[in-house]
């Protein structure tokens, strides 16, 4: 049984369509997936983003010198009354900022 060289191309077409066509609803089923879980991320941030308490920062009015070093600056806080506290770049230098819940 011969066969024409039209036929052999007509037919490898049409299975490569086919082929892509399953290959297309294969990458829309997948970007749909990957939509879906974007937005179960951004869900699960804003939840967690409500359940964080917002820090209040006020600069030491205690702390002397330049903040080098972050051990001595939420030493000086909790004797503030703050909760913690970091060195942080001011206007000109590093100064003592201590925080505490809002």
């Amino acid at each position: 049984m011969a066969v024409s060289r039209g036929a052999v191309l007509f037919l490898f077409l049409l299975l490569a369509t086919a082929e892509m066509a399953t290959i297309d609803a294969k990458m829309g089923v997948a970007k749909q997936t990957l939509l879906k879980d974007k937005v179960k991320e951004k869900e699960e941030e804003e939840k967690s983003k409500g359940k964080e308490e917002r820090q209040c920062v006020s600069q030491s009015l205690q702390f002397k010198g330049f903040c080098l070093n972050s051990d001595k600056c939420p030493e000086v806080c909790k004797k503030e009354s703050f909760a913690d506290g970091e060195c942080k770049l001011g206007l000109s230098n590093r100064k003592c900022f201590c925080k505490k819940p809002c």
